[in-house]
């Protein structure tokens, strides 16, 4: 295992996403648990399989119920697993100081595309064997999630189970939508009809917008996150296919970043002054917000009357950003744990069909999705179907590099968020920005 100064580095470059969902729980759960405890060695006896988990919100609930239920199902069978919750802006750290230690939690969650250092480092294992080995059916997973669970520069092996899969689609208020007389069953499809949605949904007073159409931030990860997929939508491309060239067809992006610019000062349908974009469009402050599916459970527990559209084709392509969250395998000095815990990750695979429908994401496996029963269960299919379906586009996922945190487009302090920032508050002009991003981007692709 080779653990690296610069890698920790590089890996805290990422800022979790989860600030509002995660906020109050996380800080509970910082006050409650000071120390992590160490994992215990593997004795004869009754196996006990720890795992580490960032999940803190409501998608924590079901994951919770999720291991719960694995407990259960092997009460008789001399194996449980020990969760223990870690927070997401501390968990790299917290992994690469117990794997330094040779104390690795079994397995824990992982992002695609973000742990091409700690499979540089053997900190995570090579799981195609072990897969093999346990029985775990890979033709049942969509090419696409296996594909994000590799790194090509590193034996293209795969590290990651896949779990679920995630896209930003746009939520509508329809209390709002209803105000302005639109229709919801014919929502915002291109971008000439969403900014007529959002013009009819905005509120101005004194020339002051009191009521975004489109849900932004002066700052961070919403306008960081709107400009990727726009600029993708428009051809711009953050890394040619072979990871050799960065920044392909500048010209896109730089008119992504206009697009951006103009919701607030050219249309008016946006405003800087939003810094909380989830309580916001909760509380009526926005009629349409692109989010996640991890928002789901928190509006509907608020009884939020809204709906979830398909992303709209504002560019000539049709695309929007992609997550796919995983299990992964910590390095063990006791390498007879990593075929129990592979048995463990097979079980929680084979019955994600709750973790899918209600928890958080898509299915990437088959079998789930074609169950009867996946569109019935879980949250409605009026705010869950965008999720799923639109997963069809969802085609802006990380760079597969040792530098891909400074490449994600949903960030909202990582080198591009903050270059982008400078933009949005008029201290650095659109071309200074790419010429910026272009030079640290290629840099990072360079450096593999």
């Amino acid at each position: 295992m080779k653990i690296t100064s610069d890698l920790s580095k590089q890996l805290l470059r990422g800022v979790n996403r989860r600030e509002f969902l995660a906020g109050t729980s996380a800080a509970a759960f910082a006050a409650s648990t000071p120390f992590i405890a160490a994992r215990p060695a593997l004795a004869a006896g009754p196996v006990e399989i720890v795992h580490w988990s960032w999940l803190a919100a409501s998608d924590g609930e079901v994951w919770a119920k999720m291991i719960d239920a694995f407990n259960d199902a092997h009460k008789d069978k001399g194996v449980k697993i020990r969760m223990e919750l870690v927070p997401e802006e501390q968990y790299i750290t917290k992994v690469l100081a117990a794997a330094a230690t040779g104390k690795a939690p079994d397995f824990g969650w992982g992002t695609a595309g973000k742990g091409a250092g700690m499979a540089r480092d053997e900190v995570t294992v090579p799981l195609d064997d072990l897969a093999k080995k346990a029985d775990l059916d890979l033709s049942d997973f969509s090419d696409a999630s296996l594909k994000a669970s590799r790194y090509p520069k590193y034996d293209n092996k795969l590290f990651m189970i896949p779990m679920d899969l995630m896209s930003l689609q746009p939520e509508i208020n329809l209390d709002i939508a209803k105000e302005a007389g639109l229709d919801p069953t014919n929502p915002p499809q291109d971008g000439r009809m969403l900014l007529d949605w959002a013009m009819a949904m905005t509120k101005r007073e004194g020339g002051k917008v009191t009521r975004s159409g489109i849900m932004m931030t002066g700052a961070g990860v919403q306008t960081t996150v709107t400009w990727g997929i726009i600029a993708a939508q428009m051809g711009f491309r953050r890394a040619s296919d072979d990871l050799k060239t960065a920044c392909v067809n500048p010209e896109a992006g730089k008119q992504a970043m206009q697009w951006v610019l103009d919701l607030f000062d050219k249309h008016k349908v946006s405003t800087r002054d939003v810094t909380d974009r989830y309580k916001a469009f909760g509380t009526g402050q926005g009629g349409i917000f692109w989010t996640g599916p991890w928002t789901l459970n928190g509006y509907i527990g608020q009884k939020l009357n809204f709906q979830t559209s398909l992303f709209p084709k504002v560019g000539s392509t049709l695309r929007t950003y992609s997550e796919m969250g995983g299990l992964e395998l910590y390095a063990q000095a006791d390498k007879g744990r990593l075929d129990a815990t592979m048995q463990a990750v097979k079980w929680l695979s084979d019955n994600s069909f709750l973790w899918t429908t209600v928890g958080r994401g898509a299915s990437p496996r088959k079998s789930i999705l074609g169950r009867p029963d996946y569109k019935t269960a879980g949250a409605p299919w009026a705010v869950r179907g965008a999720f799923v379906d639109g997963m069809a586009f969802a085609t802006e996922g990380e760079i597969p590099v040792v530098a891909g945190p400074d490449f994600t487009i949903y960030s909202g302090g990582n080198f591009l968020a903050k270059t982008l920032d400078g933009v949005w508050a008029g201290q650095t002009t659109i071309d200074q920005a790419m010429e910026q991003i272009q030079q640290q981007w290629q840099r990072g692709l360079d450096e593999g």
